[in-house]
């Protein structure tokens, strides 16, 4: 299952990439190719090369630099990169996007390529979304780059951290009198900004900006800090970032307090608005996000908002408290008008989901109440509401768990049955929901009458019968879009040795089921209990 955050074109994502038989087919080396490789063995020759070739063909030298690890010549075509924009994504093949993850390889040619940039270098935008980037090296794109950038004039540290205040609009305490000043003046004392020799040199007027899909930042690091100055000095300094998406987790330990009142939620005050499609909230202490919720308010282009385990508690009732809570909820949902992708997982939302959804602006295409304290009222909310028909993912796990008042419990029956009312989703998720065998064959009925395109379903962690297990593959069969079918088929939770094996024996006895019924195509997954049950703590540490 996807992620709130993450980009998915349900009309064409493939989850049975598994079973796609691929017949790699060796064809010669292109002349073109073979002539690009040639001038990367002689790298003196390079940036000659890149002052007679053809425009268009510089993409393709670039391309062939990385995948044959010609470190000297992606130094020396990054340098004299003759187009505006160097989109990394559009240049490598899918199966190379994990070049950047090693650290001191292809990233190092690369920040090399931009120090030494010629003024023949036209270069406006560095674009590497998409792509996975070591920590170290997106950490000095955000650390290093944009000072490196600034006159050696510019460079000290109490007055930008007076520009980084006024900029990003931070009142007057310890972060703006201490920490900042602190914090530039160690970055301004790093070896290659005291090396009056390494500098990111433009011609007046002449900037660069450096996009990456997202940033993390958690309570037990200064990274934020960093990100913040960034910000700070977009307007000032010739490189500037431009993130799509922010992730903050709050890892604080008992006794921990947040320095200067929220940090590091801070970065939501500078951060730009234009750029960032998706915001991350993570296991926030009680009443966080109350208090940073005019700041999210304000960032009404995201089409993403992940809220799970935020310690969101709210209430049915008309006490000042109670209603004060929704109020401030619902308000920032409707500020967010493009908002179509929304996890409220883990959160308490009792007798509310119906009110959160009818004040958001558009319909969803994501939503996720995974282990949601809810009762029957809301689903049936939900199923009436305009997302019920819009809905393409939707993630129900967990939420026949457990209930603070028994008499508000969602019943498996009922959870079963509310997912006829959204016909066009194309991922479902019902896992650790203790589903009954006795409402699988209704269920099996939903499946092909009413989700007719659905591509993917997870109902691991359910203890069920072979039969109903049977059942459930052979409606899965029917549905002439299913390609994905996860599943569990113990209930011991012991790891005896022959554990793995019942599994392949489980999976290739489902598997020989499909390929008789002529869905060969469908990808089964057959997890333990265990795993289905600790799935949540992996994602914790994932």
């Amino acid at each position: 299952m996807f992620k709130a955050l993450d980009k998915v074109n349900y009309d064409h994502v493939v989850l049975n990439e598994k079973h796609e038989v691929r017949n790699p087919q060796l064809k010669p080396k292109s002349l073109v190719n073979f002539s690009c490789q040639v001038i990367n063995n002689y790298h003196e020759l390079v940036s000659e090369a890149m002052h007679v070739l053809p425009v268009h063909l510089s993409q393709t030298l670039l391309q062939n630099a990385i995948l044959c690890t010609h470190r000297e010549a992606v130094n020396e075509i990054i340098a004299n990169w003759p187009l505006q924009t160097l989109c990394f994504r559009e240049i490598l093949p899918k199966e190379d996007w994990d070049v950047f993850e090693e650290e001191m390889g292809c990233d190092f040619s690369i920040f090399q390529g931009v120090i030494q940039r010629t003024r023949t270098c036209r270069l406006k935008c560095l674009d590497f979304r998409g792509l996975k980037l070591n920590a170290t090296f997106y950490k000095l794109i955000v650390q290093i780059w944009p000072l490196l950038s600034l006159k050696r004039y510019q460079l000290h540290p109490k007055k930008l951290a007076k520009i980084v205040a006024k900029s990003t609009g931070i009142e007057a305490t310890r972060l703006t009198d201490e920490i900042l000043p602190k914090i530039l003046e160690e970055r301004l004392d790093h070896e290659m900004l005291r090396n009056g020799h390494t500098r990111i040199f433009f011609q007046r007027g002449h900037r660069m900006e450096v996009k990456i899909d997202s940033i993390h930042f958690t309570t037990n690091n200064t990274f934020f800090v960093d990100f913040l100055i960034c910000n700070g000095l977009r307007d000032l300094t010739p490189i500037y970032i431009t993130v799509t998406n922010i992730y903050i987790r709050s890892e604080l330990l008992v006794g921990d307090e947040i320095l200067d009142s929220l940090a590091p939620f801070i970065v939501l005050k500078g951060q730009k608005i234009e750029g960032l499609e998706g915001i991350s909230l993570h296991q926030l202490e009680e009443g966080i996000f109350f208090l940073i919720a005019q700041d999210i308010k304000k960032y009404t282009s995201i089409r993403s908002l992940d809220l799970s385990d935020c310690n969101i508690y709210l209430q049915m009732g008309k006490t000042r408290n109670r209603t004060s809570s929704r109020v401030k909820f619902m308000s920032t949902l409707s500020s967010l008008e493009n908002l179509v992708r929304l996890d409220l997982s883990f959160n308490y939302l009792l007798g509310c989901l119906g009110e959160l959804l009818d004040s958001l602006h558009r319909p969803l295409e994501f939503l996720s109440i995974r282990g949601c304290d809810l009762n029957e009222a809301d689903l049936t909310a939900l199923a009436k509401s305009k997302h019920g028909t819009s809905l393409r993912e939707l993630n129900l796990s967990k939420l026949c768990q457990f209930s603070i008042y028994d008499s508000d419990k969602i019943s498996p029956a009922f959870l079963l049955k509310i997912t006829a009312y959204f016909p066009n989703l194309t991922l479902l998720n019902l896992s650790q929901n203790h589903l009954p065998d006795a409402y699988i064959p209704e269920f099996c009925d939903i499946l092909v009458k009413k989700l007719t395109g659905l591509k993917g379903l997870d109902i691991a962690g359910n203890i069920m019968t072979d039969q109903s297990q049977i059942e459930v593959t052979r409606a899965c069969a029917r549905i002439s879009s299913m390609q994905w079918l996860r599943m569990t088929c113990f209930n011991n939770l012991g790891e005896d040795g022959l554990l793995m094996l019942r599994d392949a024996d489980n999976k290739q006895r489902f598997l020989d089921l499909l390929k008789s019924l002529g869905r060969s195509d469908i990808y089964v997954e057959v997890v333990r209990l265990s795993f289905a049950i600790f799935l949540d703590l992996i994602d914790v540490f994932h």
